[in-house]
């Protein structure tokens, strides 16, 4: 009898468990089957750079400029295929001498930026992709020979549109991808002192008229970087030119930093052109194309 009841009791066990075994099963399947690994391009930038800083001297500044960049971005899991994620970090160090190499001015920036993308692929195998990003960047411009208001401290808050447009090649057996994208901050707020005010003064609580609120018209600026991406599986190798504008007009102070910058990065893992064996069966959805 207790034998019997034993063999019911098992049998219901085992009903019971099993769909939530094959559920499990279903469940692991499904999580496995796309991977959205995140592409980071790891970057040098060397180039030229020309600025207007009125608040400091009505000369214009050119010199060379040095800066380091990342750029993290991933497929989104609730759309994968259409939806990216992106991060931007960048620093720069400049050393600039007016036009007659009589003074000196040197300068450290940085920003960062996080924001989302939408992407589609229309003909001729582009992919186009559209969104906005929210950021942050400052820096300081310092005239060595200054004694009186030696200092220009920039920063500012911004919401960006943002666009790129992609579109691979295959040379050989040499698979590349040439992209196109440009950030372009809209609306803002940003931090200009009164004209002639020194930080001393900020110091001393003048806090009027410090704080701005921005768009094209006063505080334009552009970010535009033309890259060809060289996909040898494992790896890739990204090579570039960046233009980067900031112009800003408050306070009767003028403000253009113009910069030309050659750029060479790294990307582990590559970025997906080149097929890979597959060892299961999964799908691999890559964010740069």
């Amino acid at each position: 009898m207790y034998k019997g009841i034993g063999k019911l009791i098992s049998a219901a066990v085992l009903t019971i468990c099993l769909p939530v075994a094959a559920g499990a099963s279903e469940a692991e399947e499904v999580n496995n089957s796309c991977s959205r690994p995140v592409t980071g391009v790891y970057s040098i930038e060397i180039g030229g750079k020309n600025v207007l800083a009125t608040y400091l001297s009505p000369l214009h500044y050119k010199g060379t400029s040095v800066g380091l960049s990342g750029a993290w971005s991933k497929a989104m899991p609730f759309n994968p295929e259409s939806v990216i994620m992106h991060f931007n970090a960048y620093t720069a160090f400049d050393d600039m001498l007016n036009p007659a190499q009589t003074a000196r001015m040197i300068a450290l920036s940085g920003s960062f930026n996080w924001g989302m993308s939408w992407r589609k692929m229309i003909p001729w195998q582009l992919q186009l992709t559209a969104g906005g990003s929210v950021g942050i960047d400052g820096g300081a411009y310092w005239l060595t020979r200054n004694g009186n208001n030696p200092v220009q401290a920039m920063a500012s808050v911004n919401i960006a549109a943002r666009a790129s447009l992609a579109r691979p090649f295959k040379i050989g057996k040499l698979d590349l991808l040439v992209r196109d994208e440009v950030s372009l901050p809209s609306l803002s707020v940003f931090f200009s002192p009164e004209y002639g005010e020194s930080y001393y003064e900020i110091y001393l609580g003048n806090h009027k008229g410090l704080v701005h609120p921005g768009w094209w018209g006063n505080n334009f600026r552009i970010d535009n970087l033309f890259s060809v991406t060289f996909d040898f599986g494992r790896t890739a190798a990204m090579v570039g030119y960046r233009f980067k504008a900031d112009t800003q007009w408050a306070n009767n102070l003028n403000t253009q930093i113009m910069t030309h910058s050659f750029v060479i990065g790294v990307i582990p893992g590559g970025i997906g052109l080149k097929p890979k064996p597959k060892r299961i069966p999964s799908e691999t959805i890559y964010s740069l194309y």
